[in-house]
């Protein structure tokens, strides 16, 4: 025979998901990045620079830097664990 503990409480199934997750690379993001881009805001570009210049998640910051890569905007530096990004 099982019985439930008296502290322990069963959860309704709901689970909670933050706006933070769902936030992901949007056009807006883009063309703000694309803009502060041309004035010259960045030296060098790295996720963790973006993620706080924009405050993003780094994983977006992430995608922003390869989306900008593959149009041309910034060259890849360096790659591996943490990619360093310049101006083309």
């Amino acid at each position: 025979m099982v019985r439930n503990k008296p502290g322990k409480k069963e959860s309704s199934g709901a689970s909670r998901v933050s706006i933070a997750s769902q936030i992901d690379l949007t056009l807006e993001l883009i063309k703000r990045f694309e803009r502060d881009l041309k004035r010259g805001a960045f030296n060098i570009l790295t996720p963790y620079t973006l993620a706080q210049a924009y405050n993003i998640r780094i994983s977006v910051a992430k995608k922003l830097l390869r989306e900008a890569a593959n149009r041309k905007l910034l060259v890849l530096y360096s790659g591996g664990r943490t990619p360093i990004y310049i101006k083309a």
